[in-house]
């Protein structure tokens, strides 16, 4: 379904506030940024520029009572900069590399160098540098480089600055050096999940500068000829399936994360063994009476590998039983059973060694002669996901929120009929009077959503940053009549919105998931409990809590999602103001699965 958000510029209220922070020498806390490196990578000659963040300063300038001075350091990772002292650089902390940074045209160290007097404390008048001063000295390892403002030989008001570097390489005539440091190790979750020749997990990573690249994950036997098993994972992704094990095998697992300066450790590891397990047997078994037989429907079993056929066997035992079935078959008639006896039919589905399906078990009664036998048969039903265009269901009172004032509930729409969808050629649904339960399982729907014109925000942290918008989800209808009832979950992802050349992120809509109705034992049979998703609120970024990746409008566990379940949402917009003015269309896509 598309949707059209319209904004009018309008004039901008500007606010400004001013706030003052005090800090003291006592609590210096972290580094106040990064500086910039360039290039990223060199080796021990390599002249680098080392460049704070714009507008870094000391409290005072080389003038001051007693002066202010800013210094360079490199230090080993583990070193806390904030607590170095200085006197003529900085001084050697136990078990730890410290050096100033070293000036590239004169080879001297960049110390005790005087902040600008206007602007107070600018740290300026920043050589080129190199580590060829260090070549023999410095270690293999991961460090630290900066800048610090000092007063008296100790941090001036918590100001400094640093940024991460790796030396690798090292030989007596020089080394390499590179932005950042390998990652830490990511955290493996305990509990891995064993399946057929597969093992399967999730881990936890851990923060990297530069930003991990991928993960590797990997699958040692404990013993034994088999081979170690490695599986690449992007960069974003926290869970793995490892397949082609070898079943009965123990297997150690561990996950490193890569970025541009290397490989981390590798995480904790676990253990755990591959078993062969039994494999999925038939589902929907129905023994129907028939007149000298009891005829045998089922669901061939979803998923399995290398079915052989299935046997049946029967209790009392008739002749001819157990019957085989070839693998390909889902029906099967028990002929030469006595009329007015209970039977018990057993089907299993076969697979080669020591492999075997789980039993499935259904009864019937054999029939004698007679006239007009009446048959049905149920079908296996589905699971199907409609849209009503322009119809809304009650919607509650929200309170304030970022760039939102409270919002008023709102009422259910009085037309329940709608109006048609488009398909993707541009007609009405031709299912659409067939709502909510079509005979074509699921079809595209195409709705529209217009929100109107934007307002300016003109209070709150977000004055005159946005225009702001709101509106509501056309209905949507779930129907899950699955014998199996394996729950769902309805889910919801948002394009980014385009207006010619001029757009914005989708991550800017932002919607509040309601249940407006589920299925009661008492009106149709099914005693369904369907749940609303969590609301997502608008955020300025591509980042994974907006509603650019998908989010859950509403679900059911399984057991529980049987029966007809509507469901709404209230939808909430940010324009920016850097936004071209005009008309911006962005579409939503739901879908369940």
């Amino acid at each position: 379904m598309g949707g059209n958000i319209r904004r009018s510029v309008a004039a901008l209220l500007a606010v400004s506030m001013v706030v003052v922070f005090v800090t003291t020498d006592a609590f210096a806390g972290p580094p106040l940024g990064a500086n910039d490196l360039s290039p990223l990578t060199g080796d021990a000659t390599t002249v680098f520029a080392l460049t704070p963040p714009v507008g870094a300063s000391c409290t005072g300038s080389g003038a001051g009572v007693p002066e202010h001075r800013w210094q360079t350091y490199l230090v080993s990772a583990p070193v806390d900069a904030s607590t170095l002292t200085y006197a003529g650089g900085p001084e050697p902390v136990a078990g730890a590399f410290v050096s100033p940074l070293y000036a590239s045209s004169s080879g001297l160290p960049v110390v005790d160098q005087s902040p600008s007097a206007s602007p107070l404390g600018l740290i300026d008048g920043i050589p080129t540098f190199s580590l060829a001063p260090l070549v023999g000295t410095l270690p293999a390892g991961e460090f630290k480089i900066g800048f610090a403002c000092t007063q008296a030989g100790v941090l001036d008001a918590g100001n400094y600055w640093e940024t991460p570097i790796t030396i690798s390489n090292v030989t007596p005539t020089g080394f390499d050096y590179a932005f950042g440091a390998v990652p830490l190790p990511p955290v493996l979750a305990t509990s891995l999940t064993v399946g057929f020749s597969s093992l399967s997990g999730s881990f936890t990573p851990l923060p990297s500068v530069p930003t991990t690249t991928g993960y590797t994950v990997t699958a040692t036997p404990t013993s034994g000829p088999d081979p170690v098993v490695t599986l690449p994972v992007i960069a974003g992704a926290t869970a793995f399936n490892l397949t082609g094990l070898v079943n009965g095998t123990t297997y150690v697992v561990t996950v490193t994360a890569t970025n541009a300066v290397g490989t981390s450790a590798p995480s904790n590891a676990e253990t755990a063994m591959v078993n062969p397990v039994a494999h999925p047997g038939v589902t929907s078994l129905v023994g129907t009476p028939g007149i000298g037989l009891v005829a045998l429907t089922w669901v061939a079993p979803f998923g399995d590998v290398g079915r052989a056929g299935y046997v049946i066997d029967v209790s009392p035992a008739v002749a001819g039983s157990p019957f085989a079935a070839p693998a390909g078959a889902t029906t099967f008639a028990i002929s030469g059973v006595t009329a007015g006896t209970p039977y018990t039919v057993t089907v299993t589905a076969t697979y080669p060694a020591p492999y075997t399906g789980t039993p499935v078990t259904a009864s019937g009664t054999s029939q004698g002669p007679g006239l007009d036998q009446i048959s049905v048969i149920r079908p296996v039903g589905a699971l199907v996901l409609t849209q009503r265009c322009g119809v809304y269901g009650a919607l509650p009172a929200l309170p304030e929120s970022p760039g939102f004032g409270p919002l008023s509930a709102l009422p259910a729409s009085t037309d329940r009929i709608g109006t048609a969808p488009l398909t993707d050629l541009g007609a009405a649904d031709p299912v659409f009077a067939e709502y909510p339960l079509p005979d074509v399982p699921t079809y595209p729907t195409q709705c529209g959503i217009d929100m109107g014109t934007g307002r300016l925000v003109a209070s709150g942290v977000f004055a005159g940053q946005y225009f702001s918008a709101t509106g509501r989800l056309n209905q949507i209808t779930v129907v899950d009549t699955r014998d199996l009832d394996a729950g769902f979950t309805v889910n919801g992802t948002v394009s980014d919105f385009v207006n010619g050349s001029s757009n914005f992120t989708g991550n800017y809509l932002a919607w509040h998931p309601v249940v407006s109705d589920d299925s009661d034992p008492n009106l149709d049979g099914y005693d369904q409990t369907v749940v609303a998703g969590p609301s997502v609120e608008a955020v300025a970024s591509t980042s994974t809590a907006g509603l650019v990746t998908p989010k859950p409008l509403a679900y059911a566990v399984a057991g529980q999602g049987l029966g007809i379940a509507t469901l709404d949402a209230r939808l909430k917009l940010l324009i920016p103001v850097t936004a071209r003015s005009g008309t911006y269309t962005a579409t939503i896509t739901i879908t369940v699965i």
